[in-house]
């Protein structure tokens, strides 16, 4: 079932008479075999569908630069679920256009054979599903199942590299969750991991392409932008870390906000809206 992003969508989907039952009766005549769920959702959305054991296996996002999902895939290990990683080289960071600094953290291979070995050295993860775009990529996701490109002990050699320039981050999130809910409904952690990813990493071109994608994709990437941050402070004693949680997401946005993609966004959403007007006075 896919789709399953928030506590809302999971009641839909496994109410009485709802589309799962109906996916287990499918089941039960022969014409399906296995039952899973698609999630983009947040870690305790997910471990409750999980717990509803009306699934066979999980796709979801986990990658080296996106660990938070880690407890979900501990906990399909202890209930026979199988596990797909989603997009690992697009949505794990850009991986075929990576920044020059990953690149060379990760030689001698390249950051999408570090991240799918990463991603492989959890037993409970069974499947990536890559995005091939054009025919070399088959050979460089190919290259993840090559062990000669990089033993156990290079492996761990590259990670202690990567791990690395978290621990020089000044004012580095460690992705608790604590500081939501936003009452302006900003997605605090996901910003902050941007900001993680550009100062440690140097992936702006990453946190760009992700960043500019939120107030436009409902459910599947929630949260709004950090100019509307009303410095209210109620994160403030919520966080851990005792970061300047307003000061760090709009220093992040001044970084990574893209205007006219805004605003273009604002001025398709305007008229579709005045299609959609049109319409119905047209029918009646």
């Amino acid at each position: 079932w896919h789709g399953i992003n928030n506590k809302e969508l999971l009641k839909i989907a496994v109410e009485k008479n709802g589309p799962v039952e109906t996916l287990h009766r499918l089941k039960e005549e022969g014409l399906i075999r296995h039952i899973g769920f698609s999630t983009h959702g947040p870690l305790d959305t997910i471990l409750e569908a999980m717990r509803t054991d009306l699934f066979n296996f999980v796709n979801l996002h986990f990658y080296y630069f996106f660990q938070r999902n880690l407890p979900a895939i501990q906990l399909a290990e202890k209930m026979d679920i199988g596990v797909f990683i989603i997009s690992p080289n697009e949505k794990g960071g850009m991986l075929f256009k990576p920044s020059k600094k990953v690149k060379n953290l990760c030689k001698p291979v390249t950051p999408i054979v570090f991240n799918g070995r990463f991603c492989l050295s959890y037993p409970q993860i069974t499947t990536l599903s890559m995005g091939i775009h054009e025919p070399k990529h088959f050979s460089q996701n190919l290259a993840i199942l090559n062990r000669g490109n990089c033993s156990s002990d290079e492996f761990f050699k590259i990670k202690t590299r990567m791990d690395a320039p978290l621990a020089k981050i000044s004012g580095f999130c460690t992705l608790c969750d604590k500081c939501l809910p936003c009452p302006e409904n900003i997605n605090i952690p996901e910003i902050l991991r941007f900001r993680n990813l550009v100062e440690g990493y140097q992936m702006k071109e990453y946190g760009r392409f992700r960043y500019n994608m939120l107030e436009g994709q409902g459910h599947w990437f929630p949260g709004t932008f950090a100019f509307n941050c009303t410095e209210c402070g109620d994160c403030l004693p919520r966080c851990p870390e005792n970061l300047n949680i307003p000061l760090l997401v709009m220093e992040t946005h001044k970084k990574l906000f893209i205007k006219h993609k805004y605003l273009m966004s604002k001025l398709i959403s305007f008229v579709r809206s005045l299609l959609k007007k049109f319409k119905k006075q047209k029918i009646s």
